[in-house]
């Protein structure tokens, strides 16, 4: 038996670039750059971090390749991330986005997916599944999940599906419902829970219900909305102080919800908790550049929910 943890994180670890040009580039042309900037990112990597901020137990399980920094690993340490799972790769490079935006706020991005691409060769993170209560599944390969969701299933863990932007073209109807179908949580945006539907092959987000127990929707500025046998429950907005980025947000509220979740809350609370974490990392460019404390995140929950 290895050490507990509440949850287990699945999905990228990666490292944006995010560069600034005046114009985006036509082919065959250069162009000089105003100004690039580094962040440690991925979906498992913000949850990861943003969760252990707030006092969730947690194991990341990821692949990464032998170039991946040592100031990400010491920022996953230092936060009391455990970093078991997140296994390097030989003759790999850690996943990586390039993005390039102009002014205007054209954006073009170019992805080295990595080892995470390899996904039906990779071994299964057994200690993210074993020693933890609930198996979050992110980004990656639909075939790598279904082996980790199988294993989940058979230790009676809780499993919440979260497949993100990748919903849209990674996933075929039956590996989407198998998932599905083992799944208590779902979470997506509102274009992700109008994608889930079609490859559920439901007309409705309470027919999602069929297979998943609670169906998590978030709404960008106008909150989120928490979908159960219970009914539906209207979240809202928890107000930043300004918006510089909004990307990481999905990934902040996710660790919020789990925050509440780990804290034995309802639902409502558990949303609410979700909205406040991700105002905190809206308000500065990069996903984990202002990642709140458990302290922080209730000051601004409280406006909404008595914790």
């Amino acid at each position: 038996m290895g050490v507990r943890n509440f949850l287990g994180a699945f999905g990228h670890v990666a490292m944006d670039y995010i560069v600034s040009l005046r114009r985006l580039p036509t082919p065959n042309t250069s162009i000089e750059i105003l100004d690039r900037d580094r962040y440690f990112g991925g979906t498992a990597g913000n949850l990861a971090r943003a969760a252990a901020r707030l006092g969730v137990k947690v194991s990341l399980a990821s692949f990464v390749g032998a170039d991946f920094p040592a100031d990400y690993r010491a920022a996953l340490k230092k936060d009391a991330v455990d970093t078991t799972d997140l296994r390097t790769v030989r003759n790999a490079n850690t996943p990586t986005a390039w993005v390039f935006s102009d002014p205007k706020g054209n954006q073009m991005a170019i992805v080295d997916q990595g080892p995470m691409k390899d996904g039906g060769r990779l071994p299964l993170l057994r200690h993210s599944v074993q020693d933890v209560d609930l198996v979050h599944i992110g980004t990656g390969r639909p075939e790598y999940y279904l082996r980790v969701a199988r294993l989940a299933s058979s230790l009676g863990k809780t499993i919440a599906f979260d497949p993100s932007q990748e919903i849209h073209y990674v996933y075929t109807p039956r590996l989407f419902r198998e998932l599905l179908r083992r799944s208590t949580y779902l979470f997506g945006n509102e274009a992700e829970i109008v994608r889930a539907k079609r490859l559920a092959r439901v007309t409705s987000t309470e027919g999602l219900l069929e297979a998943a127990e609670v169906v998590v929707a978030t709404l960008g500025s106008r909150g989120s909305a928490v979908y159960s046998h219970d009914g539906r429950i209207r979240i809202p907005r928890v107000r930043p102080r300004e918006v510089a980025d909004v990307t990481g947000a999905g990934d902040a509220y996710r660790a919020g919800f789990y925050a509440g979740l780990a804290r034995g809350l309802d639902l409502r609370r558990c949303a609410i908790l979700g909205s406040a974490v991700a105002s905190f990392v809206v308000e500065k460019k990069g996903t984990q550049s202002n990642l709140p404390t458990w302290s922080q995140v209730l000051s601004r929950a409280r406006r909404h929910a008595t914790f």
